[in-house]
C-alpha cells in the first residue's frame, strides 16, 4: 500500500497518484495486473481482494470531490440510528454534477454549509442527517420516530435539532417536529409517548415526569410517573410479542409499582390512535380518585356524557 492511502483505508484518487509522480500508464498497469482495483472513476483501492466497507465509504467521498460527505441513511448508520443501507449515500454541493455509479446514491443540496459536516471520512452531523431523513418520511409518525431515535440515542438534543430546523423553513414535517420537540426535551422517547403527551395536554391532565429513573435491582425507567397522585403509566409501543426476558422485566417493573401502591396503567397504539379520549378519561378518573383537583377538558372527540366525577369540566 502506498503511503498516500494510509489514512483512507487504502483508497486513492488519480489526483493523489499524479501528485506522487505516478503516470497514467503506471496506474493502468497496476489495475490491469490485479495489484490495485478501480472502485469509481479516478478512484482506486491500492490492494487486491475484497474491498472492506470502510474503504468503500472513503472511495465514495473521494469520488464526490470537495465538499462531499456521507449522508442520509449511510450517515445515520454511522451514528447507530439505522441499519446499513444497500447503497452508500453521499451529498454534494448542488452546483456539482458527477456520474451515477452502481451502489452509490448521490444527493445534491442547495443548502450545504461547512457546519453540516464532520469527521473523516466526512459525514453529515446528526442534526443534518435527521433533517435529510425527514424529507424522505411518508408520514408525521415516521418523521417523529426519526427525531425520537436521534434524541433517545443521546447523539443530539431536542434543542440542537430545533436550532437546525429554525434555519431551514422549507423542510418537510418541520412544524410537526417543532411541535413535538418540547415533549422530547421533557423526556418523551417514542412516537407513542409524543401522542400521549399531546392528548394529556389537550385534556388538561398532569404531564408527570417522563422516563422517571427508578433503581430496583439495577436501573429502570417509568414512561410517565405522576408522583403527586401516585400514578404510573406505561406506553407499550411493541407491535408484536416481546421475548421472555422483556416480558419478565415488564412484569417485575409493574409489580414494583403495585408494591409501592402506585396506580398502574398501560396503553398501546390502539389506545392512543383509535380511542385516546377513553384513555384520558380513565386516567382522569384514577387521578381524581387520588386527589387530583384539576378539571378535565373535553375535546371534540370526547363523549358528550362524561362520568360523574368529571362532570362540570369544560
Amino acid at each position: 500500500m502506498i503511503r498516500a492511502a494510509g489514512d483512507t483505508a487504502g483508497v486513492v484518487t488519480l489526483d493523489d497518484l499524479e501528485n506522487l509522480g505516478f503516470s497514467a500508464d503506471r496506474v493502468r498497469w497496476m489495475v490491469t495486473s490485479g495489484r490495485w482495483q478501480r472502485i469509481y472513476p479516478r478512484t482506486y483501492a491500492t490492494f487486491s481482494g475484497p474491498v472492506p466497507y470502510a474503504a468503500m465509504l472513503h472511495a465514495a467521498v473521494r469520488y464526490g470531490g470537495d465538499g462531499a460527505a456521507l449522508s442520509h441513511t449511510t450517515a445515520a448508520h454511522s451514528y447507530g440510528l439505522r441499519s446499513r443501507p444497500d447503497t452508500i449515500h453521499i451529498t454534494i454541493p448542488f452546483d456539482r454534477r458527477i456520474r451515477p455509479q452502481r451502489g452509490l446514491t448521490i444527493h445534491r443540496s442547495r443548502i450545504w454549509r461547512p457546519d453540516d459536516v464532520r469527521g473523516f471520512p466526512a459525514r453529515t452531523t446528526v442534526e443534518r442527517t435527521v433533517i435529510d431523513l425527514l424529507a424522505e418520511m411518508p408520514s408525521a409518525r415516521a418523521a417523529l420516530g426519526v427525531v425520537g431515535d436521534a434524541v433517545r440515542s443521546r447523539r443530539t438534543t431536542a434543542g440542537r435539532i430545533r436550532a437546525a430546523l429554525v434555519e431551514l423553513p422549507s423542510i418537510r414535517w418541520r412544524q410537526a417536529v417543532l411541535d413535538a420537540l418540547p415533549d422530547l426535551a421533557r423526556g418523551a422517547h417514542s412516537v407513542l409517548e409524543l401522542l400521549d403527551a399531546k392528548q394529556r395536554r389537550l385534556h388538561g391532565l398532569p404531564m408527570g415526569t417522563r422516563q422517571f429513573r427508578r433503581k430496583a435491582n439495577g436501573v429502570e425507567h417509568l414512561d410517565v410517573l405522576i408522583e403527586e397522585y401516585r400514578t404510573h403509566i406505561e406506553l407499550d409501543g411493541h407491535l408484536g410479542h416481546d421475548g421472555t426476558l422483556e416480558r419478565w422485566r415488564d412484569m417485575e417493573r409493574d409489580n414494583r409499582s403495585e408494591a409501592q401502591r402506585l396506580r398502574h396503567l398501560r396503553y398501546g397504539w390502539a389506545d392512543m390512535i383509535d380511542r385516546p379520549c377513553d384513555a384520558m378519561i380513565q386516567q382522569a378518573l384514577i387521578l381524581r380518585d387520588e386527589g387530583w383537583p384539576g378539571q378535565f377538558r373535553r375535546c371534540v372527540r370526547c363523549p358528550k356524557d362524561l362520568p360523574e366525577p368529571l362532570r362540570g369540566s369544560c
